[in-house]
């Protein structure tokens, strides 16, 4: 098969390093890219220093290559000058279209507001205090054809509401970095995890304003733990390591309902050979997630 047009992605954020839902994720999309006979990049997602660990983004990007994921090493990390400057362009192209308002709202009063009397969406003017800058959602349906969930379709305005696009702390949100960066990629396919599909929509909405191609999304069910959370930082899921990785990818592995392993793999390089001949993502599980 000659080379595709198929890019893919995996985009962690520094808060943490990688556990074995991350492993997972980054595992799906790597294969369903090398099927294609795609290209694989990672984006470190590095929008939040405060929520960063240090050392984290070189300790992902040591983990990939410990664990034989093969991407270049021009990686494109968020926080860069010329990333940031690409979003505050997206945002003055959305001002002139009309389509953010500035937000001074605390948490609490945004709680006492429903969409319709929430008064920030008709100011034009920016207030004379910290503010968030919001996307003003019209009532349309959005639906797209998840590659693994099937039809999914939501009303903006009643189902996800606006969103942030840029923070008070005057930190970009991710969801105008995400769509920039994915653009500025040329993403053509987007396997992440299911917790992020409510996200979609609004990305969709993005490219459309914006007039981006819009990529093609699968969402995978996300592994949880035994109190029903999934495994983040924030509920102490254990991190990879290198001290049994053929290991580590089988059990990763087997989370996603592919063919088995006839003998057990002799190293990482037959490992991965096996998992991307042998790749179909129509066989992963139409759940929302996994207990491990």
């Amino acid at each position: 098969m000659a080379k595709s047009d198929y890019i893919g992605r995996f985009a962690p954020s520094p808060t943490g390093m990688l556990h074995m839902g991350s492993l997972v994720t980054a595992m799906a999309s790597y294969c369903d890219a090398k099927s294609h006979k795609g290209e694989w990049i990672v984006r470190i997602e590095d929008l939040d220093p405060p929520r960063e660990n240090k050392g984290a983004s070189n300790n992902i990007l040591d983990c990939l290559e410990d664990y034989g994921f093969e991407f270049s090493q021009n990686i494109t990390f968020q926080s860069h000058h010329h990333r940031q400057l690409a979003y505050d362009k997206a945002i003055v192209i959305l001002s002139e279209l009309g389509a953010i308002y500035y937000c001074a709202c605390s948490r609490s009063e945004l709680k006492t507001k429903s969409i319709e009397n929430h008064t920030c969406r008709n100011i034009i003017n920016k207030p004379n205090k910290p503010y968030s800058i919001k996307i003003k959602v019209p009532d349309i349906d959005i639906s797209f054809k998840d590659q693994i969930q099937g039809t999914y379709i939501k009303n903006l305005l009643y189902d996800c509401g606006d969103f942030v696009i840029k923070r008070k702390d005057q930190l970009f949100a991710y969801q105008i970095a995400v769509v920039v960066d994915d653009d500025y990629q040329n993403i053509s396919n987007i396997v992440r995890g299911i917790d992020l599909i409510e996200s979609t929509p609004w990305q969709i909405y993005l490219n459309k304003l914006l007039g981006f191609k819009q990529a093609t999304y699968a969402h995978l069910p996300i592994l949880i733990n035994s109190q029903g959370q999934k495994l983040s930082k924030q509920t102490f899921a254990k991190e990879i390591d290198n001290r049994n990785i053929i290991e580590t990818l089988l059990t990763a592995y087997s989370y996603l309902n592919q063919k088995e392993f006839s003998t057990r793999p002799k190293n990482i390089s037959a490992f991965w050979n096996h998992a991307i001949n042998n790749w179909n993502l129509n066989k992963i599980l139409k759940i929302e997630s996994i207990e491990v």
